[in-house]
């Protein structure tokens, strides 16, 4: 075992998030042969092969997976006590944080997280990720150092803070050829739709509104992510529902208008989720103050 130091321990840890040696070197600032060099030591110790190469890339084997768990929280809970310990100066730190947002969430605040560092924290990098049924998981061991979004199971599991309210609106083209400034719920219930293909919230409750009028939603097209909605809704009798920051960006695209759903929906909070280990965090402590300042209600 005098191989397993934490030089190691680090390189495996980069290695299974990323899947892939290359990335990890990037992320450790090392020579991919030192890389290599580490992992092939930690496969002498346990004998076996940790990760093999597939048409995918790295997978990892079942030892690496009950590896990966304790070598994480076990890596979180060293570097928390080096943070205590040590000052953090945001204007000379070239630390990565890791946020997980949902594909509105990434849209809509990245530019605007992006544009706050860059006074502030010039050399930080965020390495943003995409809420998925892992986000729990995530944050306990120490894979995320923030969650922002709409997550009432995470609440009860970790440590937030509430950003501001938000509500669903429709997004549709400015010269829809059958939807003027206002649209009734039988119309909408008609409209050709976008959906995402993930389940959201907001879906769900939309869904559940309509079928308590006998309605439901004529979704023609499910989409993994709405990074090219303009280019989709723009002349076009196609209609999204998303929140209303989301659709204001949307606006300044050009061509495309906001109308109110016709159903009656529940504002939404969004909050920024944390683990408690990063209480006494100073870097930790900062971003949070940061996301909240560049997001929160004013």
């Amino acid at each position: 075992m005098s191989g397993l130091d934490l030089n190691v321990v680090r390189a495996f840890v980069a290695i299974y998030e990323t899947q892939s040696v290359t990335k990890a070197a990037d992320r450790l600032a090392v020579t991919q042969p030192t890389l290599s060099h580490s992992l092939a030591k930690l496969r002498s110790i346990y004998s076996d092969q940790l990760f093999t190469r597939g048409a995918a890339g790295l997978s990892s084997t079942s030892l690496a997976d009950q590896l990966y768990e304790r070598f994480s929280r076990a890596l979180a809970s060293l570097d928390g006590t080096l943070e205590a310990a040590r000052e953090f100066d945001p204007a000379c730190s070239s630390r990565m944080f890791r946020l997980a947002l949902s594909d509105m969430g990434t849209l809509s605040f990245t530019h605007a997280i992006l544009q706050r560092f860059q006074g502030v924290a010039p050399n930080i990098e965020i390495d943003i990720q995409k809420i998925d049924d892992r986000v729990i998981e995530d944050l306990s061991v120490g894979r995320l150092d923030a969650v922002i979004g709409n997550l009432p199971a995470l609440a009860a599991v970790a440590r937030s803070q509430p950003l501001f309210r938000e509500h669903y609106v429709c997004l549709l083209s400015s010269a829809h050829p059958t939807i003027g400034n206002h649209i009734s719920v039988e119309a909408f219930s008609a409209c050709r739709q976008i959906a995402l293909s993930t389940p959201t919230p907001g879906n769900q409750r939309i869904a559940d509104a309509l079928a308590d009028l006998g309605l439901s939603r004529r979704i023609v097209a499910r989409v993994p992510h709405f990074s090219g909605l303009a280019q989709l809704l723009v002349q076009s009798d196609l209609l999204v529902v998303v929140p209303s920051r989301a659709a204001r960006m949307y606006l300044q695209h050009g061509g495309l208008k906001v109308v109110d759903l016709p159903i009656s929906l529940a504002d939404f909070e969004v909050r920024v989720y944390w683990h408690v280990r990063h209480e006494t965090s100073q870097p930790h402590q900062w971003l949070l103050k940061e996301i909240t300042g560049t997001l929160g209600e004013h």
